[in-house]
């Protein structure tokens, strides 16, 4: 075995609030940048369905201006994400994995359930931060190319 791989094995513990702590930063990381864009994407959608969907008169809705504003938002909470997702992967460098947080059972569940509640793993944590590191600049990117997009196309064109 490596000098390096029993530096990595035998690293320093996390505490349990760091742990806990990284959890919440590691599902941010995770899902922030996707529920950003699933957002934009929806709000600009309904926008645009209220100013050219309006069968008596239309709504003087500035779409672009809408557009233009949800996209930087969108791109915002994806940096914030790909922040996370990096803090999260990189506290969990050079801890062990055996370091675990146990979860307080959930008040419904008490009495008369078989499974223990989750388990908080610095490996776990790890995994989670990379999979935000990866998924985080696809969703930047398409909240991106919206904002750009939208306003250069003409407000209500038949297809």
């Amino acid at each position: 075995m490596s000098a390096q791989a029993t530096q990595r094995s035998d690293g320093p513990h996390l505490s349990r609030a760091r742990l806990a702590r990284l959890n919440g930063l590691a599902w941010f990381g995770v899902f922030g940048g996707a529920t950003a864009w699933a957002l934009q994407f929806l709000l600009s959608l309904q926008f645009g369905l209220a100013r050219c969907e309006s069968p008596d008169a239309r709504f003087p809705l500035p779409v672009h201006a809408f557009s233009i504003g949800l996209g930087a938002a969108g791109v915002m909470v994806g940096a914030l994400a790909e922040l996370a997702a990096w803090r999260v992967f990189h506290a969990t460098r050079e801890t062990r994995n055996d370091d675990a947080l146990q979860l307080p059972r959930p008040e419904g569940l008490k009495g008369g359930v078989a499974h223990d509640p989750p388990v908080v793993s610095a490996g776990r944590l790890r995994f989670l931060g990379a999979v935000g590191l990866t998924v985080n600049p696809l969703t930047l990117t398409i909240c991106a190319m919206t904002a750009v997009g939208v306003p250069l196309l003409s407000i209500c064109h038949q297809s």
